[in-house]
C-alpha cells in the first residue's frame, strides 16, 4: 500500500492523508445521513490520491448505540461473507491529479445485514486488517417502524440560551415497543448536522399516555445554533466566484485564493447546505472521475497573539480539528490561513476557534438561534431479549 495506515478507534472515525472525498449517504442522493431502512443501502465512496490501483478489503462491525464495538459475532448481524474485496473502483481521467475512485454499496452480493442498529464501516490492506486507512459510521433502522417520533426545534425556554440556541422537542410513541423501563432500556439520542460531534443522549422529561417526552432544560437537547456556513464554489476553474480572490495555475494545479474573512458575529442570511459538500465538475460529464483537484487556501484575519487554535471545520475535514487542517500565522501577509486540497465541487466551511485542550470555544462567525439546522434524532432499545442495541425509529427534523 502507498497510505501509512494508523490504527484508530473503533467507534471514530479515521481516514488516513491519502484517502479524500469521503462520502457515506443514501445510493442516488447528494446530501443526507448515513442511515437507511433496514433492507435497504447505503453507499461508501472515496478517492486515493497519485496511485493505480491498491488492493483494499472492508469490513462491517455491528456497535451499540455509542458507536462502540459490540460483542456480536458477525452471523448474527449479517448473512453472506466478512473482510471482502473492494473491488468496485475506476481511474480518473481528463483531470490533472490522478486518483483512483473506490464505490462501496451495503447491502450487495458479499454481505446483507440481518438486524437493526449503529455500524461501521473500514477499509483496509489486506495484508494488515488491524490498521485501516478508513472508518465511516452509518445506521440501520428497523423496517417495520415499530416506533413513531414527533420533534420540533425552537428557541430555549431559559434565557441564557436563548439568542445563541436552538431547543429540541422530542416525543417519542412507545405503544408498540412497550418498553416498560424506557429510562433504562430506549435511548434517544440526536445528531446537529450531521457533525457526530454534537451527538448526545436526551432525558426523559415525562410521559403523557404512552407518549414519552424529551423536552428538558437542559436534558441534553439545547445545541449551539452556530452560524450558515461560507461557500467555496470550485466547480470551474475558469470561472472566479464570490469569496475567490484569485485562480492561479500553480505547480501542475489549479489554486484558489479565498477572500480573507475577519471575524463578525453577525448572523449570515445566506443559504448553506449545513457543512456538508457536492462533487461537481462544470466541463465534465463524470462527477466522480473528471472532478479534478484543486489546492485552496483558506485565509481568517484575527488576532496574531491569540492563545486559541484556528481550524477549518465542516464535512470537508471530516468533522475533525486535526493539524491537516489547523491554520498557521502569516506574518507577511499577516493574517491566518491553511492550504488542503480539494475536488471539484461546492462546499460549506467555517472556522472554529478551540483551547489547547480541545475545548471549543466559538466560531468565526458566532452562534444564533436562528440558524437553519437540521437534526437526526435516533431511537434504541436495549432490551435483555435482544443481541444488541436495535435502532427502532428515527426522525430528520429542521
Amino acid at each position: 500500500m502507498i497510505l501509512m495506515a494508523v490504527a484508530a478507534a473503533a467507534q471514530g472515525e479515521y481516514a488516513a492523508r491519502g484517502v479524500k472525498t469521503v462520502t457515506l449517504k443514501q445510493p442516488g442522493t447528494d446530501f443526507g445521513y448515513p442511515a437507511c431502512r433496514l433492507g435497504e443501502a447505503v453507499e461508501l465512496a472515496f478517492d486515493i490520491l497519485d496511485s493505480e490501483y491498491d488492493r483494499l478489503e472492508y469490513s462491517v462491525r455491528h456497535c451499540d448505540s455509542d458507536f462502540e464495538v459490540d460483542d456480536l459475532m458477525f452471523n448474527e448481524f449479517a448473512e453472506g461473507f466478512d473482510m471482502r474485496p473492494l473491488d468496485d473502483y475506476r481511474e480518473s481521467f481528463n483531470t490533472l491529479q490522478h486518483f483512483t475512485h473506490y464505490s462501496l454499496v451495503i447491502p450487495n452480493n458479499d454481505i446483507k445485514l440481518t438486524i437493526s442498529g449503529n455500524y461501521i464501516v473500514s477499509v483496509h490492506d489486506p495484508d494488515d486488517p488491524g490498521n485501516p486507512i478508513l472508518v465511516r459510521r452509518f445506521m440501520v433502522y428497523e423496517d417495520n417502524d415499530p416506533a413513531t417520533i414527533s420533534a420540533r426545534v425552537e428557541q430555549p425556554f431559559l434565557p441564557e440560551y436563548q439568542a445563541q440556541c436552538q431547543q429540541l422537542y422530542v416525543t417519542v410513541d412507545n405503544s408498540r415497543l412497550r418498553v416498560y423501563n424506557p429510562d433504562k432500556y430506549l435511548k434517544v439520542y440526536a445528531i446537529q448536522n450531521n457533525d457526530h460531534n454534537t451527538r448526545r443522549r436526551l432525558k426523559i422529561s415525562g410521559f403523557l399516555g404512552d407518549n414519552i417526552q424529551y423536552d428538558l432544560n437542559d436534558g441534553g437537547n439545547i445545541f449551539d445554533g452556530g452560524n450558515e456556513y461560507d461557500f467555496l464554489d470550485a466547480k470551474d476553474v475558469h470561472f472566479r466566484p464570490l469569496g475567490v480572490d484569485a485562480i492561479l495555475y500553480q505547480t501542475n494545479h489549479y489554486h484558489y485564493y479565498m477572500t480573507p474573512q475577519e471575524y463578525d458575529d453577525g448572523y449570515l442570511s445566506n443559504g448553506d447546505i449545513n457543512g456538508a459538500f457536492y462533487v461537481k465538475n462544470d466541463r465534465g460529464f463524470d462527477r466522480d472521475l473528471e472532478s479534478d483537484y484543486v489546492e485552496v487556501t483558506f485565509r481568517f484575519k484575527y488576532d496574531p497573539f491569540t492563545d486559541y487554535d484556528i481550524y477549518l471545520y465542516g464535512s470537508l475535514t471530516g468533522w475533525q480539528c486535526i493539524d491537516e487542517y489547523k491554520l498557521k500565522w502569516d506574518a507577511e501577509a499577516e493574517l491566518w490561513q491553511v492550504t488542503t486540497f480539494l475536488k471539484q465541487g461546492l462546499y460549506n466551511y467555517k472556522f472554529i476557534l478551540k483551547d489547547h485542550d480541545g475545548t471549543t470555544v466559538g466560531y468565526s462567525t458566532g452562534s444564533h438561534f436562528n440558524t437553519s439546522n437540521d437534526y437526526f434524532i435516533a431511537v434504541y432499545t436495549s432490551l435483555t431479549r435482544d443481541r444488541g442495541d436495535r435502532l427502532v425509529a428515527c426522525k430528520v427534523v429542521k
